[in-house]
């Protein structure tokens, strides 16, 4: 017999997490194996990309408020059910294109609906460490995700193979998460969690977390998309240069997660203003990038994106859930990654770009807007609780 508390571990929706952020991912290191083997040219590439967004935000604004309401399992599955359908959808590209535009809006839709429901079913679950394995789940399947797709095509040379792979294990998962799997009686936390979100938490919710949130995927597109299209303009594309700035991106954006972990206090900014700093030194390798197109500067440049990556994740999904009402979690949730989703219109924004000007000034624009936004952060900080918004540790 399976216990209750076994039945409602964390690691139930953590891996719905995971395998939603690897379907998420999957597509972005074929990106330029699409523009030679199947004819994709960039801005198709780039489009097919961002469709995405079209049922990530839907999924994101509204899904939280069900997902408040009705309970974080029932809408995990719908997730996970998405993901799958999408990557049987995505295998009808080899015979027309709108599959993957199909298949990446239904991607989109089911990794929206993880991030609401699955992230704060993590955090209803794991407590305090909630906000942490949330992000690092969501974080690894980032990861797994295009290094698998990028491997499995290298030796099959189809993507349809790294598709089916992941609809499989999707399955798998499902079964056990619809059967054995858990949660709290929404019913019960909307009744018990008192008041709503403080006008105070909200106004740190649009001054300290809104403007860090585009960055968060800002970043990660610059460094696994933005990255390759300049080292490709230069040197031709590569699966290997695009799986190696993706691999780099996304896995810097898991590692770095443990190792700030000392620094993400809901009383500070530190780690999104870290977060912000590095996303600047990331822009400054990339300009270097569009001047040269050496493909080692551009490993840095994804290196440090992904390190911001990882940062600003941490410590913007960390403020979030220390400042929403326990039944406002979801909701606010999702605003928090539509505005994160901004960023993944970058590389299609600087695909458009590249027909009117020099790509190099489209990264500066970048880098200065990110730069703005670390002075709306530290402006910002005085709407947070306690003392200040820089402090470090406490001693």
């Amino acid at each position: 017999m399976v216990s209750h508390r076994s039945r409602s571990a964390w690691w139930f929706p953590a891996v719905a997490l995971v395998l939603t952020g690897w379907c998420a991912n999957q597509y972005v290191p074929l990106m330029g194996w699409y523009q030679q083997e199947r004819g994709l040219s960039e801005l198709a590439s780039t489009l097919v990309l961002a469709s995405y967004v079209i049922g990530l935000l839907p999924a994101l604004l509204f899904g939280g408020n069900w997902a408040d309401r009705y309970g974080r399992k029932p809408f995990t599955l719908v997730a996970l059910g998405c993901s799958l359908t999408a990557s049987l959808v995505m295998m009808l590209g080899q015979f027309n294109p709108l599959g993957l535009y199909a298949g990446r809006v239904l991607t989109g839709l089911g990794m929206g609906l993880a991030m609401v429901a699955a992230t704060t079913w993590v955090k209803q679950s794991a407590g305090a460490k909630g906000a942490s394995r949330a992000g690092l789940s969501t974080s690894l399947g980032f990861a797994l995700g295009p290094v698998l797709s990028a491997a499995i095509v290298g030796m099959s040379g189809s993507p349809e193979a790294a598709y089916a792979t992941h609809a499989v294990s999707t399955l798998l998962w499902f079964i056990p998460l619809w059967l054995l799997a858990a949660e709290l009686d929404m019913r019960q936390v909307v009744v018990t969690a008192g008041p709503g979100t403080s006008a105070q938490n909200m106004r740190r919710f649009t001054w300290v977390v809104l403007p860090m949130a585009p960055w968060v995927f800002g970043l990660a597109t610059s460094g696994f998309a933005i990255v390759p299209a300049l080292v490709n303009s230069a040197q031709g594309p590569s699966l290997l240069v695009s799986t190696a700035t993706v691999a780099l991106t996304m896995g810097m954006g898991v590692l770095v997660q443990p190792v700030v972990e000392r620094f993400n206090r809901p009383d500070s900014v530190c780690m999104i203003v870290l977060g912000l700093v590095v996303g600047l030194v990331a822009y400054a390798f990339i300009v270097l990038v569009a001047l040269t197109g050496q493909v080692f500067v551009g490993l840095l440049g994804s290196f440090t994106a992904g390190c911001a990556n990882g940062i600003l994740l941490k410590g913007g999904l960390a403020q979030v859930l220390d400042l929403a009402a326990e039944a406002e979690a979801g909701k606010l949730t999702g605003r928090f990654y539509a505005m994160c989703y901004v960023g993944f219109l970058f590389p299609t924004l600087m695909a458009l770009f590249r027909k009117l000007g020099d790509p190099l000034y489209f990264v500066l624009l970048l880098a200065l807007a990110c730069g703005l936004c670390l002075v709306v952060v530290l402006a910002g900080r005085r709407f947070l609780p306690g003392r200040g918004g820089l402090q470090l540790v406490e001693h």
